[in-house]
């Protein structure tokens, strides 16, 4: 169809900046939102050097990032404009600037990859999300340098954290800069070794169903190529998946492999990277550092995007930090709440949380059912937990803030389930994603995200023993003194730092 905007033509690129779109011979490409806007720049410049301060002013304004950044988005750019040869020009210590490349647009260096003669496929088993990352820069850096050195990064975290949207945007810019396939792999509804390696075979192959074969056809798809390849909500079939992983790594170290998990692999050659919510604004932040804050930007993106705009009053401002708090910086949760405050407001939508977080609800109509409700969100986690985990768990939601390892088995402990038994379950419990840890000194300790404790609070009652532990947790606060804290104690999984105010035992 004929686009009455302006196209910029780059040899066989095509990039649109009113629609945000690039094009290689008319197939659409995916690049970064950093890549684009700086992209955007380098265009809008007319051949005009572009310096890396006003890359930094521009793409990143309330970010203070190093200049790496920059390398690996005009990395992704390069190789799409036609290598070391083709249409940015480097000025060392400088910047750079667009022009077209001596010997011609169509030519790169020998050996150097260019996706406009060859458009970079991206396959996938279930339909990405199309918005950009928001507050992940940095992990968007040091994931791609993760799975530039390592042959499989697990990618681990709670439920809706957004590990599958930081896996995909990483894996894709990738593929690009290195002119291979990405693929794209949804294992939600894959159990067993089997159905595992014909969900691979149909995706390597393009199908849209499973493909017949076993382990030596998979690897005979790959071969000896740098493929990418995303394996999303590993926990599914994780010990089927650990085994297929370590047989493609011993096969085929050319391969990249990303793993999206609610809890780790445990394989030999696994590097664990842990994705946790968005940092939230604290609670004496005032206007333009509550603005800043990466889970306040979603969620006004997101509320955006749904036509819905809030006024920059410092009462609005406090409201939708307070939103950001109560939900943790959970983007699954700002991304429902934003979705909310379309009907109800912000007043309304504070209200409403304050009856309860697992009612949030209203998520994309395309989206899996467990990312329709943050209640769905939570059960198909616990669904995966044995019955011993279940019941420490939701003892566990008798702590209103941080707690011990020691206070956590002289809670959960009884005559059913042994110390040791309830040691293991907490372990279990971190190791997926479940529990938030934390840094105490030469110790952890730990913590639940605010809808983890809803959740388990409800199967408490159900269970009957809200009574019981609740006055448990009282005879303890009573005689034992608070966590104290590392400065800025953190979540190994990045969260927002805690108040030892908060901290219980």
């Amino acid at each position: 169809m004929w686009r009455a905007w302006e196209m910029h033509n780059f040899g066989r690129v095509a990039v649109s900046l009113e629609c945000r779109e690039v094009f290689v011979d008319g197939v659409p490409q995916h690049i970064g939102t950093r890549a684009f806007e700086i992209l955007e720049l380098l265009i809008s410049a007319a051949g005009e050097l572009v310096t890396k301060d006003q890359i930094m002013r521009v793409v990143w304004p309330k970010t203070i990032v190093v200049e790496n950044n920059i390398q690996v988005h005009i990395s992704t750019l390069r190789k799409l404009l036609g290598g070391k040869r083709g249409w940015i020009r480097t000025e060392a210590g400088r910047g750079y600037r667009l022009a077209p490349p001596a010997d011609g647009p169509a030519h790169a260096t020998q050996g150097d990859p260019d996706p406009a003669a060859a458009p970079v496929p991206v396959r996938a088993s279930a339909a990405q999300r199309t918005w950009p990352l928001i507050g992940r820069e940095r992990e968007a850096a040091e994931l791609r340098g993760l799975v530039e050195r390592e042959l499989l990064v697990t990618l681990v975290g709670p439920g809706g954290v957004g590990k599958s949207h930081l896996a995909l945007e990483v894996a894709t810019a990738l593929a690009c800069s290195r002119g291979v396939q990405a693929c794209h792999v949804d294992l939600a509804c894959v159990s067993g070794h089997g159905a595992l390696v014909a969900m691979l075979l149909g995706a390597l192959r393009g199908a849209k169903e499973p493909g017949a074969g076993d382990m030596g056809d998979v690897l005979r798809e790959i071969g000896a190529s740098e493929a990418v390849l995303v394996f999303d909500n590993g926990e599914r079939c994780v010990d089927a998946l650990a085994a297929v992983c370590e047989t493609i790594a011993a096969s085929n170290t050319g391969a990249s492999m990303i793993v999206t998990s609610r809890e780790p692999l445990r394989v030999a050659c696994e590097r664990i990277y842990r994705v946790g919510p968005l940092a939230v604004p604290d609670a004496l932040a005032g206007g333009s550092d509550i603005e800043a804050s990466s889970a306040v930007r979603m969620f006004v993106a997101r509320a955006r995007a749904m036509g819905t705009e809030f006024p920059a009053d410092p009462k609005t401002l406090q409201a939708i930090a307070n939103v950001c708090r109560r939900l943790d910086g959970l983007p699954l949760a700002l991304e429902l709440a934003a979705a909310r405050a379309a009907s109800l407001g912000v007043k309304g939508l504070v209200a409403d949380l304050e009856r309860s977080l697992l009612s949030l609800s209203g998520g994309l109509r395309t989206a899996p059912a467990r990312h329709r409700t943050l209640r769905a969100s939570i059960e198909w986690s616990y669904a995966l937990l044995d019955e011993a985990e279940r019941i420490v768990l939701r003892r566990l939601a008798a702590f209103p803030g941080i707690f011990t390892l020691e206070a956590a088995c002289a809670l959960a402990t009884c005559e059913q389930l042994s110390r040791d038994a309830v040691l293991d379950c907490v372990v279990n419990l971190a190791s997926k994603s479940l529990l938030v840890v934390h840094s105490a000194g030469l110790s952890k300790c730990y913590s639940l995200l605010e809808s983890v404790r809803a959740y388990a609070l409800e199967k408490l009652e159900e269970a009957g023993e809200h009574v019981q532990f609740g006055e448990r947790y009282a005879a303890r606060a009573e005689i034992d003194k608070p966590v104290r804290l590392v400065p800025r104690a953190v979540s190994i999984a990045a969260a927002t730092p805690v108040p030892a105010s908060a901290a219980y035992v």
